[in-house]
């Protein structure tokens, strides 16, 4: 127990330290690149990007003071990274090396602010949080390893519940908007808690496999909010400051919470839940639901019924989506059946859309090679053939409209310089007919045609808020129906004289209708959490999406019907977001800058030296040495470099090193040189019973190993398919040079030994020189996050090594391997067939007393059955048969040690037949032999969290019966991933 304790917590440790380490891709190799210094920061852009950065330093410059104010720190130059060629909507912050990273388009669910300037207040906060870190011992502990120090106390003590509950506190505070603001970001949580009650601390946290959980970052806001409510708008001031300074210590964060007059943070959630729980079930019971006609829900314990769209024939389509399934665009017959049409690929929050021939809907589409140049394209569903393609491919559409009897589709277009457009294109060519500019650059959302022709209605979001407006797309005119405001008005579909649209009260989001002609606008619907995604049916009937604790579901009422006449936006400001405000100090919002200029960014800034340790870390091996570590990579991530010394003796022969890898270019390129010296003794090696000898080194002997290598990335993801193919070449050298002995012989006679004679040997150069081709490649089926493995797909691997220079020959190694994913029996299971296969030829032979020829050899390519060590072969077939399943979900808590979200079960059986060949030395005669070992067994798996720590372990037991010699074997199994630790805007 005391061992598996012990290698929990170095791994644990091991995760904090180098799970910071995070790259988040390439951009394209042609982009030229700009910077904007300020005293508070470095922004890095793109040049088309130029004048957004521009209002963005403005921004940045401005609100700083007033994002730094409460927690009362000044943070350090920090480096901001705009991604201008991705899609993706998001934004992070990476520690070792420090920097803000930002993905620059708009989302379509975007709250009342504007995307860059929410990105600005969140993502800043973040920096002030983790900065503030860096003092008492932490700074110390910085001094002797860099950044890494204050990266790893933040992964050890800061929970994320309160990082990203700060941020959404701060973007709320100092704006209009923000998410404190929208019922629509807690209405999942505020569902849960009225129905079920508030679950144990690490669920609500970490999350579960069993039920659905709403994220932390809405458990977090409450939380974080009401602690700050209660105890001061200091108390998280000071518990950044105590963890910094008091890192040495196991329970810092806890320790300063105690201030509260709670031991601890669970203690404190319970107080805090409890009476938020009693706070929304005392507003539910005073609700009066409006009536509405259940039209379809989810069969899941937890589904979303979104997006639904109805075409003049009555058909009605809707986008389904669960922890519990893949998401899919389905038909929703008359008696609620949910027929599937397609399954989807990752998309962002954008509506699907639908006419009497084609579904339509917008999914990212990765760059064959750049991972942040990748795109979001536009795939149609034919109804007529029942064919899915892709209309677009190297485009940035979004929020797809499609009206009745034409083949017109107006898509929502955000290019790489931050403007915005609307776009038409030809359904059948998939080329753009025309595109139209939003007025002073507002961002359009939910677009949609109206019944009246060349019309579009849709939001549009500017400095004033959201206003609602429709689009002549003939004449390019723009008329604004509903002034600006902050009430988040959403997905408006027009016909006649009125727009219905959903938009949000204090306490949840409804359906409103308003009057083209008068402005007149009336409240549809009262729901108990929230009501959205308005779609007319027929002439009088309004379908829409009512939120439930187990997810949307698609009702019906009629298109007249009223709760509330002649409604005012709502002001969302509720009473904690007013008390949170008057906690922030008043600062003036203005810019010191005068003038910033934009510069050259060179992409030759290559160095970025930001972490070190006195100690050397072998991060393929998982071993730790005495010594020295230096890490660098620069910002724009094309460049990581290593460097070390490993102080240990018996690692004398590769003491130093340095490493280098490059993803600037199409191919990603790898160098890695490790050296050293080494001397060696050999004494008393017997001769006979009456001689022996020493061996005694003249100098070291030079060791000098060297990897160089290349590969092509390509991401080929479409649709539900993930794909990827890789190809790689490497080279490996290995020298050994001044292999210089004394041979000193000596005699015995009885007791005593004496010297007879001294010979100097000198052994050749030894110069290996290896090459290793691969070809990878993967075809799976996007699955569930409750699936225990991929349950549809293929993936295949082919390699091959040889020797082809120096003078020392391993021979050949040529081998294959396949693997074949299969849904299971149940929902979640999966099997998993592996075929291997490989082929050695020997090199050069080696001097043994054997009485067989023995050849230098490689390592095998195969993974071997398991149970074994290793099997000699020079040709082998490997079988691998496991089949996967989810045992039990039990969310159990051991508090603040072990949460235990999920045990697994995996019955595998393995096969290897094995064929080799033996040569005698005299007769040189070949003897051929053959074996087959097999094992078959069970893996007991849990999925865990240690320590409260984000990231996921798996630890379990392995357990089968070997043919090979008649026995069972046991055995620990303990992994986790090195992804990332990094805190994001979602």
């Amino acid at each position: 127990m005391r061992r598996f304790t012990i290698a929990l917590l170095y791994i644990f440790f091991l995760v904090q330290v180098y799970g910071q380490y995070y790259s988040s891709g390439s951009d394209p190799a042609s982009i030229n690149w700009k910077q904007i210094n300020s005293d508070r920061f470095r922004l890095v852009f793109p040049d088309e990007f130029s004048e957004a950065a521009l209002d963005l330093s403005f921004y940045l410059d401005s609100i700083a003071p007033k994002v730094e104010a409460l927690l009362n720190h000044r943070p350090r130059k920090i480096n901001i990274l705009i991604h201008g060629h991705s899609t993706y909507s998001n934004g992070f912050v990476s520690w070792a090396p420090r920097r803000i990273e930002l993905y620059p388009t708009p989302d379509q669910k975007n709250y009342s602010t504007d995307w860059l300037r929410q990105l600005a207040i969140h993502e800043y906060r973040h920096v002030v949080q983790i900065d503030k870190l860096r003092k008492g011992f932490t700074k110390v502990a910085s001094w002797f390893s860099g950044q890494q120090a204050t990266g790893a106390v933040l992964g050890a003590y800061i929970p994320l519940w309160f990082m990203e509950g700060d941020a959404v506190i701060t973007e709320t505070t100092l704006s209009n908007s923000g998410r404190g603001r929208l019922p629509s970001f807690t209405q999942p949580l505020r569902a849960r808690l009225v129905e079920y009650g508030y679950d144990h601390f690490d669920k609500a946290y970490l999350g579960s496999y069993k039920e659905f959980i709403p994220d932390y970052y809405k458990s977090g806001y409450y939380f974080t909010a009401a602690v700050r409510q209660r105890y001061g708008a200091q108390i998280w001031s000071d518990v950044i400051d105590n963890t910094g300074r008091n890192s040495w210590s196991l329970i810092p964060f806890r320790q300063a919470l105690r201030k509260t007059g709670f031991r601890n943070q669970r203690l404190l959630y319970n107080a805090v839940f409890d009476s938020l729980v009693t706070q929304w079930k005392k507003y539910d019971n005073n609700v009066i639901p409006s009536n509405f006609k259940l039209i379809a829900e989810g069969k899941d314990d937890y589904t979303n019924i979104e997006y639904p769209v109805v075409t003049n024939q009555g058909e009605i389509f809707a986008q389904i989506s669960g922890p519990g399934q893949r998401t899919q665009i389905v038909r929703i017959l008359p008696n609620g059946i949910q027929e599937p049409l397609v399954y989807t690929g990752a998309r962002n929050n954008d509506p699907i859309t639908a006419n009497d021939r084609w579904v339509a809907w917008t999914e990212f589409k990765s760059h064959i090679r750049w991972e942040n140049a990748d795109y979001s394209i536009v795939r149609i569903y034919n109804k007529l053939n029942g064919q899915t393609q892709n209309l677009t491919s190297r485009s940035r559409y979004f929020s797809p409209a499609l009206t009745s009897n034409s083949d017109t589709l107006a898509v929502v277009e955000s290019t790489t310089d931050y403007r915005f457009y609307i776009t038409l294109i030809d359904i059948n060519s998939g080329n753009s007919i025309k595109r139209i500019p939003t007025p002073s650059n507002a961002f359009p959302m939910h677009p949609s045609w109206s019944d009246q022709k060349h019309e579009l209605v849709m939001v549009l979001l500017t400095e004033s808020g959201k206003i609602i407006s429709t689009l002549n797309t003939k004449t390019n005119e723009w008329v604004t129906v509903r002034a600006p405001s902050f009430d988040e008005p959403m997905y408006p579909t027009k016909r006649g004289d009125y727009i219905w649209f959903a938009a949000s009260t204090p306490n949840s989001e409804e359906i409103f209708r308003i009057s083209t002609k008068t402005g007149a606008t009336t409240q549809m619907t009262q729901s108990r959490f929230g009501a959205s995604y308005p779609a007319l049916s027929d002439k009088d009937s309004l379908l829409y999406c009512d939120y439930s604790p187990r997810g949307y579901r698609l009702v019906k009422i009629s298109a007249d019907q009223t709760m509330k006449k002649e409604v005012s936006p709502a002001n969302l400001t509720n009473q904690l977001v007013k008390k949170l405000k008057a906690q922030e100090p008043e600062i003036p919002v203005y810019s010191t800058m005068e003038n910033p200029e934009i510069e050259p960014y060179s992409k030759w800034n290559l160095f970025n030296f930001h972490s070190w340790a006195p100690a050397y870390f072998n991060i393929n091996d998982m071993e730790l040495y005495p010594g020295f570590a230096l890490m660098s990579q620069n910002l724009l991530g094309t460049a990581v470099i290593t460097a070390g010394f490993n102080g240990a003796k018996s690692k004398s022969h590769e003491k130093y090193h340095i490493g280098f890898k490059w993803r600037g270019w199409f191919p990603i390129f790898n160098f890695d040189i490790k050296w050293g010296d080494n001397k060696e003794t050999f004494n008393d090696v017997l001769i006979d019973f009456n001689s022996f000898y020493s061996l005694n080194q003249q100098e070291k002997e030079n060791h000098l190993k060297l990897e160089a290598g290349a590969s092509l990335p390509f991401y080929l993801s479409q649709g539900k398919w993930q794909r990827f193919l890789q190809l790689g070449s490497e080279l490996e050298w290995q020298s050994i040079s001044n292999q210089n002995y004394i041979q000193s012989i000596y005699s015995t006679i009885g007791n005593y030994a004496f010297q007879t004679s001294e010979n100097l040997i000198k052994l050749p150069n030894q110069d290996y020189l290896g090459m290793e081709y691969s070809i990878y490649f993967h075809n799976k089926l996007r699955g569930s996050t409750r699936d225990v493995n991929t349950r549809w797909g293929q993936a295949v691997s082919i390699l091959y090594r040889h020797t082809p220079w120096g003078n020392f020959k391993a021979g050949k190694n040529y081998g294959i391997s396949s693997r074949l994913y299969l849904p299971g029996i149940l929902k979640h299971h999966a099997l998993v067939l592996d075929n291997q296969w490989q082929k050695k030829v020997g090199g050069d032979t080696i001097s043994t007393e054997s009485n067989y020829l023995t050849y230098l050899k490689f390592n095998d390519l195969l993974d071997l059955p398991r149970g074994y060590q290793s099997i000699y072969n020079d040709e082998m077939y490997i079988f691998n048969a496991t089949y996967q399943m989810p045992l039990w979900n039990p969310d159990w808590s051991l508090p603040g040690l072990l949460y235990i979200k999920r045990f697994r079960l995996h019955l595998f059986f393995d096969a290897a037949m094995a064929k080799y060949e033996l040569q005698e030395k005299a007769s040189t005669r070949a003897i051929k032999l053959s074996n087959t070992y097999t094992s078959t067994g069970i893996e007991l798996m849990s999925d865990i969290h240690a320590f409260r720590f984000i990231l996921p372990f798996s630890i379990g037991y392995r357990g089968g019966y070997r043919n090979g010699d008649n026995s069972l074997f046991h055995e620990l199994i303990i992994s986790t991933s090195f992804n990332n630790f990094l805190v994001s805007k979602k």
